[in-house]
Parts: C-alpha cells; sequence; structure tokens
C-alpha cells in the first residue's frame, strides 16, 4: 500500500527537513511551534500524483485557497476508514464517485495554493499529503495521522 514509496521530503525553501513533516515542526514569527498538518513531497510542477490505496475519490476542490487544487479519497485501513489528502496540483485526473485502485493515477503536481511559484524542487516544489481520520478538517492536527506511516521515503 505504499505507492509514493520513491518520494522524498521536502528541504528547500524550509529551515530543515524536518519542516516538511507531520505535526508542530514550523514556527511563527515569534518562534512559537505551529503545526504542520501533512508532509510535503518534493516535487517538480507535472509529476504523476499516483492513490495510496484503494478506495473512492470523495472531494476535489479546484478553489484557491492555501490547498490550491485538491483531491480527497476515501479508504480502508485496519477496518477503519481513512481519507488521502492531495494538495497543491496542477491537474485532477479523477471526479468525485470514481472508484481507484493503489497506484491509479489522479493527477498532477503543481504550485496551486500557497505553493504559488514553487514548480521546481530546487524551488520548494512539492505535493503536500496528508492522511486524515475525517473528510474536512479545521486547522491544526486533529483528526489527521503522521503521514509516514503510509508513505515509503527514498532516503
Amino acid at each position: 500500500m505504499k505507492p509514493l514509496k520513491i518520494c522524498k521530503l521536502r528541504t528547500a525553501g524550509l529551515i530543515s527537513v524536518n519542516s516538511a513533516k507531520f505535526g508542530l515542526v514550523r514556527k511563527n514569527a515569534d518562534g512559537s511551534k505551529r503545526a504542520h498538518q501533512g508532509i510535503d513531497l518534493q516535487a517538480n510542477k507535472g509529476d504523476m500524483v499516483l492513490a495510496v490505496a484503494d478506495g473512492t475519490i470523495v472531494g476535489v476542490n479546484m478553489g484557491h485557497d492555501g490547498y490550491g487544487y485538491t483531491v480527497t479519497h476515501q479508504f480502508e485501513y485496519e477496518g477503519k476508514p481513512l481519507f488521502a489528502f492531495y494538495a497543491h496540483l496542477s491537474q485532477v485526473a479523477v471526479k468525485v464517485g470514481d472508484k481507484i485502485n493503489a497506484g491509479s493515477w489522479i493527477g498532477k503536481t503543481g504550485s496551486t495554493g500557497n505553493a504559488a511559484g514553487m514548480d521546481t524542487i530546487s524551488k520548494g516544489g512539492h505535493l503536500h499529503f496528508e492522511i486524515r481520520t475525517k473528510q474536512a478538517c479545521g486547522l491544526g492536527i486533529a483528526n489527521r495521522l503522521d503521514p509516514l506511516n503510509f508513505v515509503e521515503l527514498d532516503q
């Protein structure tokens, strides 16, 4: 269940590789800790994004918020429903209701939302990836799991 196994964490534009990880790993201007809700996997604009599990597409957002173009798909893990969330896409190849398999093409990486201008790895280009216990989550890390438990990085 790990089709993202060839990925590396983003480093460009960050203080350290830890800032690309999940949790209270980023800092506000005043030095206080700030949550990162997922992981950032380095990518050039136009790289293929593949589904991490069999499931159903439950959300496609072509909005212009901080996440930009996004895809959410529901899947089952250890008998429980979870949601994979992919953000900053440049192209979406699925629609709500589509059944997908692990490794299915769901879109292409991009630089939408707050990743504007980050279209190459050297400029901080990345896929923002989350695992959620609810389809829609607010700020912070509530209702999210560490995505590193669902991907295998190429370090």
